[in-house]
């Protein structure tokens, strides 16, 4: 292993700009951990904590982790009293309800729905929506919490309301402390997917997502495809720690600046619960087809395991192998290497399966995660040979609140981004697809003195308000991209980037904060400028220019900002009432 001086040298010489800009967010996240731990000696009712300890073993090829859970602690309350059992879960031969989707509405003008999400009249209840919790479990000798593919999703959106989302590192950080509060010697492992996309942002919550991991209490994290995508100096500046951490990342066939940089361990052995379990990571090798970066060093995953698997099998009595592979590849593995009695992957359904699958009928496991962190996975092993380990899907969802301590790395990560501004984050307005045709943005106001009916059912919708919204979050993101895109006029709603002549800030455009006219409309430099000549032919055309149709929102407008993760209660038909207007175009 280098040590981290040379590390720090080999970065600076390859690396720059992006390990400057790396360790800087690596240490505001530090600064915030040392303002809760600030916060927390000023209360008589703290607690002390005690990290989970990391050395190495087995040269430079392995690393031993002894996992001491953190004194029980709980710093708000979750959804039990203390000294009360644990959530139960469906009973057996039942399934709990999840959410329902709203169809889309038949053509037939139906009395307006009722409107569902935040505003909904009835109160949400997250047990009874999702189902309870670890039905009749006893106290487990050790619990691993399995997780992956979070895919940049730090927290729920919470437009639609946080009650009714699932999902978010502050929820499944009470999780943890819940089960320690309980006396579960617990820890996490992941199977990577942790970032999303490029540039700037992207490798802010991946800092933030990696440094949320420590806090809980993880013990080893795959990469994944996108993961392996940011920049090597990034990738090693989280994954080789600070000052003397140990990295929480495992690969058995992906190398850091090659494998003989000794970054990150191959595999990792955790002492917990009276148990030495294995764990290894492997990239699956069709992956690797997808990454194309000349300091990272990959090698066949099954060549990899053969290697390391006679020492791991020396020094764990239960392996786990992590394999951030294709379903089928992960399944390959499985049966070529059965020693491992669990192989998790990442490629599954979106909502993972309420029992876990057997491989080939054996009692060895596969184990899927789901998609964007909505959803955990407890493994908990008993001293019972009748029962010798259950396995409980668990939603994140309101019955656990956020905690205090995420909560504080997502205000450090807000104000990286507002600190930063647009072009620190590397965004540069493009020109829109209707330039042409429809001019440059020009904002609501314009449109009041011809559309007065129509601006005032604006000016009384949610829409008016999007911006504000932003304002009152907690943190508040109105210098988050990902969030300003469907909560201002000229951004791209998927794809978070600024149109040219759209919203740049609220001192340079405040005429286009909010979800504007031409949000849904388009431009209206063009319409608006002929409407003051007397040109009847550019008049209608540019008049056409602007119609927007329902069943054009329906189809391909209203779905892009009230998509499955920001409304997933959205009902177009519900919620068009609110927003209907019409006017004549001749």
């Amino acid at each position: 292993m280098l040590s981290a001086t040379r590390m720090f040298a080999i970065l600076r010489k390859k690396h720059c700009r992006t390990v400057s800009a790396g360790w800087a967010a690596i240490l505001a996240l530090l600064f915030a951990a040392l303002l809760v731990g600030c916060s927390k000696a000023g209360k008589e009712s703290a607690e002390k904590k005690t990290a989970p300890a990391a050395g190495r073993g087995g040269g430079e090829s392995a690393e031993a982790l002894l996992i001491k859970p953190p004194a029980a602690e709980f710093q708000q309350p979750l959804n039990l009293p203390a000294g009360q059992p644990l959530p139960r879960m469906t009973p057996e031969g039942e399934q709990p309800s999840s959410p329902q989707e709203s169809p889309q509405a038949a053509s037939s003008p139906a009395p307006p729905k009722v409107r569902p999400g935040k505003k909904a009249a009835v109160p949400f209840d997250p047990i009874k929506e999702n189902g309870p919790i670890f039905v009749d479990w006893p106290k487990p000798k050790l619990a691993i919490v399995i997780t992956g593919m979070e895919h940049g999703y730090l927290e729920p959106c919470g437009c639609a309301g946080l009650d009714r989302m699932r999902g978010g590192m502050g929820r499944r950080h009470s999780l943890f402390l819940q089960l320690r509060r309980e006396g579960w010697p617990v820890f996490g492992i992941d199977v990577g997917g942790l970032a999303r996309g490029f540039g700037r942002q992207a490798e802010l919550k991946f800092h933030t997502l990696v440094e949320s991991k420590r806090r809980m209490g993880y013990a080893a994290v795959a990469f994944g495809v996108d993961d392996l995508r940011l920049p090597a100096g990034e990738l090693a500046a989280v994954a080789a720690g600070v000052n003397g951490q140990e990295s929480l990342f495992v690969a058995a066939n992906v190398g850091l600046f090659g494998f003989q940089a000794g970054i990150t361990p191959r595999y990792r052995i955790i002492e917990a619960g009276g148990m030495k379990i294995g764990v290894t990571a492997v990239l699956g090798t069709s992956y690797q087809k997808e990454i194309h970066n000349d300091e990272l060093e990959m090698m066949d995953a099954e060549g990899a395991l053969r290697q390391i698997l006679p020492e791991l099998k020396q020094k764990a009595d239960y392996l786990i192998l992590l394999a951030h592979a294709p379903r089928e590849e992960a399944l390959s593995l499985a049966r070529k290497f059965p020693d491992f009695q669990v192989v998790v992957t990442p490629d599954g359904p979106p909502l993972p399966p309420a029992q876990p699958e057997t491989i080939d009928g054996s009692e060895r496991l596969l184990i899927t995660v789901g998609e964007k962190g909505m959803e955990a996975i407890v493994l908990a092993f008993f001293d019972d040979a009748q029962q010798p380990w259950r396995y409980q899907r668990v939603p994140l969802d309101s019955r656990f609140p956020s905690s205090p301590e995420m909560q504080l790395l997502m205000v450090v990560y807000q104000e990286q981004l507002k600190a930063m501004g647009l072009s620190g984050l590397g965004l540069r307005p493009v020109p829109h697809p209707l330039l042409e045709s429809n001019g440059k943005f020009v904002g609501s106001q314009k449109c009041e003195s011809c559309h007065e009916e129509s601006y005032k059912v604006w000016r009384k919708s949610g829409h008016a308000q999007a911006y504000e919204s932003l304002v009152k979050a907690e943190p508040p993101r109105n210098f988050d991209p990902e969030c300003l895109s469907c909560h201002v006029v000229g951004w791209h709603p998927t794809k978070y980037f600024p149109y040219e002549s759209g919203y740049e800030s609220l001192e340079k455009t405040p005429h286009l904060s909010d979800v504007g006219c031409e949000s849904c409309h388009g431009p209206g430099e063009k319409h608006c400028a002929v409407e003051s000549g007397s040109n009847e032919a550019l008049q209608k055309k540019y008049r056409q220019a602007m119609v927007l149709t329902k069943e054009d929102a329906r189809q391909q407008h209203c779905g892009t900002c009230h998509d499955l993760d920001n409304s997933p209660d959205f009902d177009f038909d519900a919620y068009w009432p609110l927003v209907e207007h019409k006017e004549d175009t001749e």
